[in-house]
């Protein structure tokens, strides 16, 4: 009997795997049957709350017109919310929209690291867009390129030229560290840091902070409007919408090549169907032309690379090594 009871439940465990899936599948085909948040970790009206929105809309068009919201938890870097989404049920229904910042650079760089494990702990969906950092100064900061920019920011006048970035440990800050690294010692700019690119940038307009590095996305209103003066964009070619800003490399200091990815993903444990049909959605709105040319107009890249849940997964895993080795290269750690 024990026997025959034995065998029964090994003939029953294939079914069990078999509507297991099948209620996966089933989820997938009336997904989604409410609305779909997108947690967004920065202020408004910064990149990440701009690339968050034109992904909800991207996503909103491709899955029959489904309400997907912009929830903003602001805070350390997009790390606030990275921790909240970890609470929350593996379903679709709670995504988020991150950049280095919060999946690379904090768990690589802060001496206490963080309290999730981005390859671990997160469904990496696709990749969304790219923008580079951009090197702001206020329009009556007394140089013109970055030759001159860096020799006054190795100066003993540095300590009035203090930068502003998006807060502490966000990828704007940790590139403004990464040139003054580059100055060398002589470089003693305080960081002011803010809550969100926006109202770093305007800081930098108004002279209340003499420099910084920001996302394109964050800056490129201030720059257009002549209330910025852009030396040179972390990106390996010149951006598009502005052709006249020259590259980092082109200015002699190639080690300042540095762009921020932003991404979508879920909880850990994400059905693979739910994954698909998100990545599927996701990725067909930003390689078409309009997304292409809305992200161009807000200061950003569209993906147009491969863009599988596993390259997601690979960018993130290369975002993470990257700036471990620029933290073991020069020092630099976030602490606060």
């Amino acid at each position: 009997m024990k026997r025959r009871q034995f065998l029964g439940g090994m003939a029953l465990a294939p079914a069990i795997a078999t509507a297991g899936w099948g209620s996966a599948t089933w989820a997938a085909d009336s997904y989604p049957a409410r609305a779909v948040t997108i947690l967004n970790g920065y202020a408004p009206g910064g990149s990440t709350d701009v690339s968050a929105r034109l992904l909800a809309q991207g996503l909103s068009a491709r899955l029959g017109n489904a309400s997907v919201i912009v929830e903003g938890k602001p805070g350390a870097s997009g790390t606030l919310a990275s921790e909240s989404l970890t609470r929350q049920p593996p379903d679709g229904y709670t995504l988020m929209l991150s950049e280095s910042s919060s999946f690379a650079i904090w768990p690589s760089m802060h001496v206490n690291g963080t309290r999730y494990k981005p390859l671990e702990d997160f469904t990496w969906v696709s990749i969304v867009c790219t923008s580079p950092l951009v090197f702001i100064v206020a329009p009556n900061f007394p140089a013109d390129n970055v030759k001159d920019a860096m020799a006054l920011l190795g100066s003993p006048k540095s300590t009035d030229l203090a930068f502003s970035s998006s807060g502490a440990g966000s990828i704007p800050h940790i590139c403004a560290e990464l040139l003054k690294h580059t100055v060398g010692p002589g470089a003693k700019s305080q960081h002011i840091p803010y809550r969100g690119g926006s109202p770093a940038v305007l800081s930098v307009s108004k002279g209340e902070t003499a420099w910084g590095m920001a996302t394109l996305g964050s800056a490129a209103g201030l720059i257009e409007g002549g209330m910025l003066k852009a030396l040179a964009v972390t990106s390996p070619t010149r951006f598009s919408k502005f052709p006249n800003i020259p590259t980092f490399t082109e200015s002699g200091v190639p080690e300042m090549e540095l762009n921020t990815y932003y991404m979508m993903h879920g909880p850990a444990g994400l059905p693979q169907p739910i994954v698909d049909k998100l990545n599927k959605a996701g990725s067909a709105a930003v390689a078409s032309t309009e997304w292409k040319d809305r992200f161009v107009a807000a200061g950003m890249e569209a993906w147009t690379g491969p863009n599988s849940p596993a390259d997601a997964r690979q960018v993130v895993v290369d975002q993470l090594a990257r700036f471990k080795a620029i933290a073991d290269r020069t020092g630099i750690r976030i602490s606060s």
